[in-house]
Parts: structure tokens; sequence; C-alpha cells
């Protein structure tokens, strides 16, 4: 395995924050590696299985009831802005729960697929004992010996056919005795086994509520409401059948063995009510554990390696330091925070580790592009949850849902820039889906055209604001998701990465809709300023004048008016460009343009959260949503704008969650401040096994980001961060887009090299630096281009040819050289 590519370690998982993932995008596996069984010879090996349509509830979840009339609706709107606007902020606070719909639904665990191995004369536990996932290949292995006897097990999820392959070896001249079951926290309809095929037959729940309204899990015996689903296996092997138990499978003597598994449901795609009946998803997983025995185990390994190689290996990151040399994963990740000086000064190693393991997890979790398993049915993909693709609760943290007011987004940050951006593919149809959930949801709540999504959203396309009337406002109420989802489609654009007729018939319709919705949710201000009434900024409150306790709501968020005017700015472009200049949305939008308020600094120098600027009730607050503008948006920041983003995270302080640690991250790399980058670095690095409370983030033992407690998008936001601080692409200088190399560099990574980090607009880039400092770049565009490079106060203007990299090179006054064969490019140096 190549050097920080691989998870080691020499003991099985105690916990399922200590397993290891493995995942196709649409099938998740945690591995634990086996454990004793009291009473029972050899281990067992459980792998826990996550199915991405494996989700509570239906379409109908949304219909459930209270619904609004316009009139109700309007009532309450009105009344809302008339507190805010008299000063009464509480009032307000307490109105706004009115309007609260119910929960969106829950991602569910599965299935889980046990493996007993033992072999005759074994009396002791297993010696010589690892384990790994080679990244790289997505691969688990797990070895030992027992009863003096090596014993094998590899497992990857094949992403053609979807099937988890787990092979087991043993050079025990006896062979071994192997018994498999299936098993399910979700209601089991029916167990099936015959000629070496076991299957499973399960019924989902129509809801599941958030632990934080009681976890309650309810099923229906109206299949209307719910999915359903099976987990089926079959395998090969040279020894002998034997009886089973449970319904499961097993066999004497086996030297070789190899198990195919599989699950299917009756999602019938995103937003869509589902389709079939469990038997059906039975019939449709054999069918394709079939097309997978058929292919055969070698065979499904490579092409498995193939296409998990074409997304790895589209861009990589390596660091000039010596090899790690260990053997436990954890184990080094304590060791690295015994130094004084940070985990990354003793081991920094472990930043292109953690680099290179949060790309393959979003490889693992978000995939489109499976074969359907049933005639004319493709797999459209589902897009990483709150925890990717992966979770062992049916009460999981937060629903394990789509979080819509930085989670969900934060997920998708680093697939852009690392040569991912086909895994944006299921978040761009979730986008989709909601346009239709959510014109619903802007008709019902607000009376307007377009789309508008809340905070919490799920497969079903859930757009309403949650919280049955009684939770607060700050997270309950924020009707801007719409405005924020679209930016991903305007990224895509952006970077280069999108197809033909994409940005006609995926960004102009979503985009158009979010604008028409956000026309009609501002209101005109005394000033004839436009401004939204009643605001929130997610997931923050304010001290109310008087210091008499907090509310959420008032006027005008600055992450709504950012929100508002970045989507105004992309519907007006992206008219222009597909020549309808004219569309009604789009001039209204530019009218509406100058008349919203900017972005102002306020009390104490930072910025202001909301348009009246009201005192902060939680100064280290985990969300700095005020702060869009300088990252995930790309506001100039003028030096009064600059120093009030700095202001601000300055008093929010560095220490908080996994998520929001990364997001801190992203901002110093924004603001150029590579030495407060290292000082998120030292809290994102943390061991997760040291006492800590509130929201300190960190890393468990599998190297799972910690909210706590584990949230994904902090392994994906830190990816995101590290590419940033090499290589920004979101300024212009003079009309042209500028590349800025190694703008944050921190001190923990002194030299390395990277290969194809994607730019604006549409560029490669190599890069390779020393001490510091930049040695050397090569840049690839796909398509004609001028671009300002910039390394430190260094310039060099570029014309980029397809075709033809353009080789950067320092010259003997530091200053940056074009060198390359080819003619046809034009550099001109400049100095700032």
């Amino acid at each position: 395995m190549r050097t920080e590519h691989s998870l080691t370690y020499d003991s099985p998982a105690a916990d399922w924050l200590a397993a290891l993932p493995l995942g196709n995008g649409r099938l998740g596996a945690m591995v634990f590696g086996g454990a004793p069984v009291p009473g029972q010879p050899g281990l067992e090996h459980r792998f826990q299985l996550n199915d991405g349509s494996a989700w509570s509830g239906s379409p109908h979840s949304q219909d459930l009831g209270p619904a609004f009339s316009r009139e109700s609706a309007d009532a309450i709107l009105a009344a809302a802005r008339g507190q805010i606007s008299a000063g009464d902020f509480g009032a307000a606070h307490e109105t706004m729960k009115q309007l609260q719909h119910r929960n969106s639904q829950a991602y569910l665990p599965f299935a889980d697929f046990f493996l007993a191995v033992a072999v005759a004369g074994d009396s002791g536990g297993p010696a010589g004992y690892g384990r790994s996932l080679d990244l790289a290949r997505a691969v688990n292995s797990t070895r030992y010996q027992q009863a003096g006897h090596n014993i094998r097990i590899e497992a990857f999820a094949a992403h053609h056919p979807s099937v988890l392959v787990v092979t087991v070896e043993s050079g025990a001249p006896q062979g071994m005795d192997l018994a498999l079951r299936l098993d399910s926290p979700l209601r089991i309809l029916r167990r099936t086994a015959a000629a070496g095929t076991a299957a499973m037959e399960l019924k989902l729940p129509s809801g599941v509520a958030p632990s934080h309204d009681g976890g309650a899990v309810d099923y229906s015996d109206d299949d209307s409401l719910s999915l359903q689903g099976a987990a089926v296996m079959s395998w090969e092997h040279d020894g002998t059948d034997a009886a089973a138990d449970d319904g499961g499978l097993a066999a004497t003597g086996v030297h070789r063995a190899t198990v195919f598994i599989t699950t299917e449901t009756t999602f019938h795609g995103l937003g869509r009510q589902p389709q079939g009946t469990a038997a059906g998803a039975a019939d449709a997983a054999r069918a394709l554990l079939a097309s997978a025995a058929a292919t055969g185990p070698a065979g499904l390994l490579e092409r498995h390696e193939a296409s998990h190689a074409a997304l790895y290996d589209s861009c990589s990151l390596t660091l000039d330091v010596p090899p790690w040399q260990g053997t436990n994963t954890a184990e080094r990740l304590l060791a690295a925070n015994r130094n004084p000086a940070g985990p990354l000064a003793a081991d920094p190693g472990l930043a292109a580790l953690l680099f290179n393991y949060g790309r393959y997890l979003l490889i693992c979790s978000s995939r489109a592009g499976h074969p359907g398993s049933r005639p004319g049915t493709a797999w459209q993909g589902t897009p990483a949850n709150l925890q990717g693709i992966w979770n062992a609760e049916l009460t999981a943290p937060w629903s394990s849902n789509f979080t819509t007011n930085i989670n969900l987004q934060m997920n998708y940050w680093a697939a852009e820039p690392t040569g991912l951006a086909a895994c944006a593919e299921p978040l761009f149809a979730l986008i989709e889906a909601l346009q239709v959930t959510g014109a619903r949801t802007a008709r019902e709540y607000y009376g307007a055209d377009g789309w508008a999504v809340h905070h919490n959203s799920d497969i079903w396309g859930y757009s309403k604001p949650v919280g049955h009337g009684r939770h607060s406002p700050e997270w309950s109420y924020w009707p801007m998701a719409g405005l924020w989802l679209v930016r991903h489609l305007w990224e895509h654009l952006q970077f280069g990465a999108a197809g033909p007729g994409f940005a006609r018939d995926a960004a102009w319709p979503a985009v158009r809709g979010a604008a028409a919705f956000a026309l009609d949710l501002l209101l005109e201000n005394p000033d004839g300023t436009l401004g939204t009434i009643p605001s929130t900024s997610p997931e923050n409150s304010f001290t109310l004048p008087g210091g008499g306790g907090r509310a959420a709501v008032a006027e005008s968020s600055t992450l709504d008016l950012t929100l508002i005017r970045d989507t105004f700015l992309m519907v007006d472009a992206l008219a222009a460009g597909l020549g309808q200049p004219d569309d009604a949305v789009a001039a209204a939008a530019r009218r509406a343009l100058p008349r919203l308020p900017e972005p102002a600094p306020g009390r104490n120098g930072r910025l202001r959260e909301w348009l009246a600027d009201p005192e902060e009730w939680e100064q280290d607050h985990r969300h700095v949503s005020h702060l869009y503008l300088a990252y995930p948006g790309d506001t100039p920041l003028a030096p009064e704008l600059e120093a009030a983003v700095k202001a601000s995270l300055d008093g929010r302080g560095d220490e908080s969650t996994g998520w929001s640690l990364a997001w801190k991250i992203l901002l110093r790399a924004r603001l150029r401040q590579p030495e407060k980058v290292s000082d998120l670095f030292r809290l994102y690095f943390r061991d997760m096994a040291a006492e800590r409370s509130g929201h300190s983030g960190g890393l468990y033992p599998n190297l799972f980001g910690a909210h706590p407690p584990f949230q994904i998008d902090g392994n994906f936001g830190f990816v995101a961060g590290v590419a940033e601080c090499l290589v920004q692409s979101h300024r212009t200088a003079a009309g042209v887009q500028e590349i800025e190399l190694l703008p944050a560099l921190p001190a923990e990574l002194p030299a390395g090299k990277a290969n194809r980090l994607r730019a604006r607009p549409g560029v490669e880039v190599d890069l390779e630096w020393r001490d510091g400092r930049l040695v050397g770049a090569t840049l690839a565009a796909q398509r004609e281009a001028t671009v300002q490079l910039r390394s430190g106060d260094k310039i060099l203007a570029l014309r980029l040819l397809p075709g033809e990299p353009a080789a950067i090179t320092l010259g003997a006054g530091g200053g940056l050289v074009l060198n390359t064969a080819s003619s046809r490019h034009d550099a001109a140096p400049q100095t700032t």
C-alpha cells in the first residue's frame, strides 16, 4: 500500500467508530474485523450494512398535517413582521413557531452480515492480527493466525454490479468451518435460504422522529407510506455444505470461499413514490448476485479497482516527509497528539492521509451510474448525508439527514477542486427533486413563485420548516437553503466540469426558480432598500435589547442578503449566456440588486450578522453563517470588509465542532492567514479518546470526524480546506480569472507536491513546493483561457491553450517564468 493511502490496526474494532468503511455510493459497509463469541470457536466478523436509499417514510411524509392556508400563513408572517418592526423580537420568535411543520425523515441502518470463521484445534485467540483499509484500492483486509494457520479475509464494495464481495482464505490443511447469517434492526418480513443463497425481506418504518422529538420509530400497514427492501447473500466455496441456523449458510472443510452480499429497496428515485414489494426487491438482489457470480471475484476486483482509481487518482497530494512505519493508525493519532507543538508538527503525514481519506469517503458515499437491477432502471444516486452512507442507529444523530444550512453543502465543497465533480451528481439530482417539492412549499407558506427549502431534507425532497410548533426558529425557520444549494450548480460551471447543456438544463431552471422565490420574499424598507423579514441566521441568536434573554428572528440577516445577491448575479449571468437577457426573473433580479444593503462592519469592528447589528448571545457560536460571503461565496473583500471578516473570526475563537473547524480553516485560507490555519489544524487533529466536553471536535479511532458525535462533513471540509491552502481561483483582476498558488500554506506542510488540483475556469494545476516556497507548477486548460497566475507578490499573465500544458518555474530574480516548448502560449510578467 502506498504511503498515506491506508489505515492499519493491530486489533479488531472495539466499536463502530473503530470499524473501517467501504462503499460504492449505493451500498455501504462498516467492517469490524472479527470478535470472539462466547462458547464458540474462532472469530465472528461483522459487516454492518447500509443502503443509500434506506430512509424512513415516503413522499407522503411532507403531506402530513399541519397544512397552512394562504390566509393562516400570511397572518403568522404578518404578525411576526409587525412584532419585529416594533422591536418585540421575543414575541416574533414565539410567533414563528406557529409556522412549523413536522420533521424530515431519517436515514436508517439496513442489515448486518456476520461471518463466523473457525479452524479445528483452535483453543485461543487470534495471533499476528492485522486489519487495514487500502484507500487507493478501496479494499479492506483482515489477517491473523488461528490454530497456527493463516486466515485472510478481504472485502470490497463493487460498483458494477453493486455487491459487497468478501473472500475468505486459509492455509489450514483441514480447512475452515464457516457460518454466514444476516440480521437487521428493521422489521423482518421473511427469511429464505436455498441453493447457496439466503435472503431477508424487510419493511422500513413509515416515520422515525429525531431524538430531540422522542425518537419514535413507527411502522404502518399502509405500504404506500414506506419502503420495503431485502438483503441477500450467496456464495461459492470449495468445502462441504452444512446445516445452518437462522436462515443462514454454513460449510465445513473450506479453504477458500467468496461471499456476495447486496441490498435492494423499493426506492424509485429522489422525491418519487416507492414502487414494488420486498419480494420483488429480493428477486432484484438475486439477479445482481447472479451477475456478480458470473463475472467472478477476480473480474469483479479488476473492474472495481479500475472504477475506483478513475476517481481516486484524479487528484493527489504527496508531502515530503518520512513514511510512517507503524501498524496502528489510532496509536499514530495518539502519539501525534502528545507533541506539545501539535499533532502535525509531530506527524505532518497525517494531513496527507486525511486528505486522501476524505476523498475516499466522498467516492464511497456519493456516486451515480449503477446499472439498475430492474429492467429500464438506473441508480440515480443519493447524496452523502450527515454520516456519508454509514449509520448504525435507528434514531441516528440529527436523523443522519440532509442538513441544508451548511452540512450538506460542506459535503461537496471538495468535489470540484479535487477532481471529484462526478461525485456531485447525486446532489444535483436532489436539487432537481427539491424544485418540485419546494415549489409547493413556496406557494403554501409564502404565496411565492419559484421554490423554497428550509434547513432539513431527505430523499423524498422534504422542504418545509421543521419543529412541530415547539422548537426554536434559530434552526427551524430558514427558507434560504435553495439559494445556497444552487451555488453548487454555479461552481460546477465555473470549474469547467459541466457537460454540454448543463447550464441550460440543470443550472438555469434551478437558479431561476431560486431567484424567483427570493424576489417574492423581499420586502421594501422605508428607505427604499429591500430586505427579508422575518430573518434568521442559522443557527444563531442574539441578545434582546435590555439583556432580557435572547431571540433568533429579526430583519435581513447578512446570510439572507448575501445568498440573494449571489443568486441574482448568477441568474443574470446565466440569462446572458443562454441568450435570454430579457427573461422576466433575470430582469427583475437585475433591478433589485442595487437595492440590497451591502455587508458592513458593525459593533467591535465585526461583520454584522443582522442589519440592525444586535449584540451576540453566544460569542463563540459554531456557525459563522454571516461569513458565507468570504467562503463559499466569492464577494470581493475590500480592506474594510476583509478586516470585519477577520474580526468576526477572531471574536468567535478557534474552538468548535469538527465541521466548524473545517469551515474556519477555509475562511482563514481565503484570508491568506496560514498561521491561523495552523492553529485550527492543531484542534482538528485532536484524538477524541481524550476527555472533552461541549462542541470540541476531533477525530475518532477510524479517523471519522467528530461534531461530536460523528458527522462526516468535517472530513469532507478538511479536504476542501487543504485544497484552498494550495490553490485559489475565486478572485478576478480586471475581469481576468486569477489563479493563486500557495496562498495560505501552513508551516506544518513545508514541502510536497499536488497533482491535478482544479481551478476556475477549468484548469488543472500541478505544483511543487519546498521550504514553504513554490518550486514550479504546470497548468493545463480544458479550453482556451486567459488567466492571471499569482504566487505571493509575483504575477504572470497567461493565455492557456487546450492540450498544451504550461510549465511555470521561478526565474533567477524570483519571478514567475513560463518554461514551455510551445510558442503559442502568451506570458507577461507583472508585479503587484
